[in-house]
């Protein structure tokens, strides 16, 4: 087992020598990211609803969050392949600091608002620079393996950081807004440091010659014309984000509040979901680029719907952190379905194709978490998750079976 790791561990740190500065870099602000969103992540709608919000009104500061961040990642991805990747990832970095100061002072949760809008349009604009960087800088064969080793980091970091932000909780009063409030403020601090990593060691990667020009809706149209493929994939990807967005901010609220999880238990579904991208997400990644990203994404789906269950079943902390390592599969199924989607257009457009990925994405996600809200008030909280099943097995499956293997098209060729 140790001569095992050992030959892992070598083989990825020799992947990692052979890439860019600019990918090196991501992978280090990929981990103070995790650090800093998972410090917060189990306790975002506890917080809200601390401050004063029903189950409605916490939808409802999400599917706004969802709305603001659908409408930056188009001119994000326009303005990235036209003038400046380092600007926008710097911009978004920017976003989420605003973010964890909009939470640490909040007085009450309309403040949120604005908190959650900066860290969707935060998370959007950084994940688009990110996947543009991964999508230039990488070969084909080797983007699935990158992404899981990047899910792999920050697992690593994700494991020790809800057991850090119970014990500060627990310390500072306990599952309430005085509790809670120290963990934004260190969050603050973090992705300050994300911002000061950015400015000093991104480089600008070159780009193709082209006089700078007025953001044009054509330039996206382009992209899909004649090409089938494109806009099933779109709306594939678009709906892999509406059971996450519905059961996500819902999953801790419904853990605490319905199965009384105390802190030291959010912390464990915490760990156990950062466990499955640590175990499996570069190993499966390794299998997607040998076999293709459709088998795995199908392999990986009943796998997810098996968190729902052990949720609304859950008698004990047991079943509640097997509910925590099978939604962890979600974040391994995100990854593979990007890199489908940094494989069917030309590098040349590939902002313009990630931030048109991210604005169907985002225009289909905002009703998702508010809906889940009314679902929570007037049917019953299990249903927000059976209901998120039952969407994706229905609709998001048979689509994603109508799409060709993306494997072995190369970046620069057209599909469809």
């Amino acid at each position: 087992m140790t001569i095992r790791l050992q030959a892992i561990w070598r083989r990825s740190a020799a992947f990692v020598r052979r890439q860019t500065l600019n990918f090196k870099i991501m992978l280090v602000r990929r981990a103070l990211h995790a650090l800093a969103l998972n410090l917060t992540t189990q306790y975002n709608s506890i917080y809200a609803v601390a401050l004063g919000a029903n189950s409605v009104q916490l939808g409802s500061i999400f599917s706004a969050g969802n709305c603001l961040a659908a409408l930056v990642t188009v001119p994000a991805g326009w303005i990235i392949d036209r003038y400046s990747l380092k600007k926008v990832l710097l911009a978004g970095a920017l976003l989420l600091l605003l973010s964890a100061l909009c939470y640490a002072v909040a007085p009450h949760w309309y403040l949120l608002y604005a908190g959650m809008v900066f860290l969707y349009t935060g998370v959007r604009v950084t994940c688009t620079s990110c996947t543009v960087i991964g999508a230039r800088e990488l070969r084909n064969e080797e983007r699935a393996t990158a992404r899981g080793l990047c899910r792999t980091i920050s697992a690593v970091v994700t494991l020790v950081t809800p057991v850090l932000a119970a014990w500060l909780v627990f310390r500072s009063g306990g599952i309430n807004v005085d509790g809670i409030r120290p963990l934004y403020y260190i969050q603050l601090v973090v992705f300050g440091g994300i911002v000061v990593l950015l400015l000093l060691f991104v480089r600008e990667p070159a780009r193709a010659s082209g006089a700078k020009a007025r953001l044009r809706f054509a330039e996206f149209a382009e992209i899909c014309r004649g090409r089938p493929v494109m806009t099933r994939l779109l709306i594939m990807l678009a709906l892999m984000d509406i059971p996450w967005c519905m059961v996500n901010p819902y999953m801790p609220l419904f853990a605490h509040q319905i199965k009384y999880a105390a802190e030291d238990q959010l912390a464990g579904i915490a760990v156990t979901i950062s466990i499955a991208p640590l175990l499996f997400a570069l190993p499966l990644g390794r299998l997607a680029d040998r076999y293709g990203r459709k088998k795995l994404l199908f392999l990986i789906a009943p796998v997810s719907y098996l968190s729902n269950f052990f949720l609304i079943q859950a008698t004990g902390p047991l079943m509640l952190f097997a509910a925590g390592l099978c939604f962890g599969f979600n974040s391994i199924s995100t990854a593979l379905a990007a890199a489908m989607a940094s494989e069917i257009v030309p590098k040349e457009q590939m902002g313009r194709w990630i931030g048109l990925i991210g604005l169907i994405r985002g225009l289909v996600s905002i009703p998702s978490p508010l809906l889940a809200g009314l679902i929570w008030e007037h049917i019953g909280p299990q249903y927000v998750f059976i209901f998120a099943v039952l969407l994706d097995a229905t609709v998001r499956l048979p689509l994603l079976a109508s799409i060709g293997e993306t494997l072995w098209l190369g970046g620069a060729k057209r599909s469809g």
